[in-house]
Parts: C-alpha cells; sequence; structure tokens
C-alpha cells in the first residue's frame, strides 16, 4: 500500500469474508469449494468461538481455533511492525 486509497483493496477483501462468515448463513449452504475458503478466514474462527462459548458447548477445539488466531494475529503484527520500521527509519 503506498497510499491511503488503497485501503479499499482492504475493504473489497473483508467485505466477502464478512458476508461468508457464516453470520447470516450456516456453513452447510455453501458450495464445499467456499466452505474450504470460509473455514480458513479468521472473522469465521472467531464467531464459531463466540458462538461454542454462548451455546455452552465448550471442547478442545475451541484452544486450536484460539491458537489459529493468534497465529494469525502475531503474523499480521510482525508484518506491520516490519512495513512501519522501515516507515519510520527512511
Amino acid at each position: 500500500m503506498s497510499c491511503w486509497q488503497d485501503f479499499d483493496w482492504v475493504t473489497l477483501a473483508m467485505m466477502p469474508m464478512f458476508l461468508f462468515s457464516t453470520t447470516f448463513f450456516p456453513l452447510g449452504v455453501y458450495p464445499r469449494w467456499l466452505q474450504v475458503f470460509v473455514e480458513c478466514t479468521p472473522l469465521y474462527q472467531g464467531i464459531e468461538i463466540v458462538r461454542g462459548l454462548m451455546l455452552g458447548t465448550v471442547e478442545p477445539a475451541l484452544i486450536g481455533r484460539a491458537a489459529y488466531l493468534a497465529v494469525v494475529g502475531a503474523v499480521g503484527l510482525g508484518i506491520a511492525s516490519r512495513r512501519l520500521g522501515r516507515l519510520l527509519l527512511s
């Protein structure tokens, strides 16, 4: 991203992730290729954690989902800090 208008690309990537994240429709209504994509998104993992806690279905899979979110967050933080470091030092 070289300028603030490039944040439109972020919105373009976030919109399908939000629409298909099983907030509005269950995962089973989507074709299998889209199910696989949705299951890889961090928003779906977060929704599944909240849904499991709210419905009382606390199971070991929630720890895996939380670990996935932690790894994705750490990778994003690493990328952002490296970019900011380069920007501030140049």
